[in-house]
């Protein structure tokens, strides 16, 4: 009997704790959450890999960081790598910044040859959101090709806006 009873106090102790401890857990994560994305001015993330489309074995590929500053500047930068192209294709990205009223300034990084990578860095103010995308610059045709989709690095909630 006695062991009954302790079994029964060590399950209803246990539960106890986890009824307790499990939405504490839960609303400190979605308030974590929630001031993450509500706070444009303390923006701060991380983004890709992203590619190029294939050409035979080989991909154009960047990565980086985007964040914003005291005077509500987005900064993007990052790496752009071009792995195993041919000597006339370069890794292509570009950086695309849009406000409100759909004004957009596209910025862009070339980067030829296999060693290494190419570091970049944009800023603009004013911004609703950010968009970034790999090509390939074909060297011989003077443009852009082999390109990837436009992916959003940045962007801000109609909530978040004054």
């Amino acid at each position: 009997m006695r062991h009954t009873i302790r079994n029964i106090l060590g399950l209803a102790a246990a539960t106890a704790v986890i009824a307790v401890g499990a939405p504490a857990l839960t609303s400190s994560a979605s308030a974590a959450t929630l001031t993450a994305s509500s706070t444009a001015s303390d923006y701060d993330d991380y983004w890709g890999s992203y590619y190029s489309k294939y050409y035979n074995d080989s991909r154009a590929r960047a990565k980086g960081h985007v964040w914003s500053d005291d005077a509500d500047r987005i900064h993007v930068d990052g790496r752009l790598y071009d792995k195993y192209s041919p000597y006339w294709l370069c890794g292509y990205v570009q950086v695309k910044f849009e406000n409100a009223d759909g004004d957009e300034s596209t910025y862009w990084a070339k980067k030829c040859g296999s060693s290494g990578y190419k570091y970049f860095h944009f800023a603009q103010q004013d911004v609703d959101n950010v968009q970034v995308r790999v090509c390939y610059w074909d060297e011989n045709q003077g443009k852009k090709k082999l390109c990837g989709k436009w992916n959003y690095i940045y962007e801000i909630d109609g909530d978040d806006e004054e």
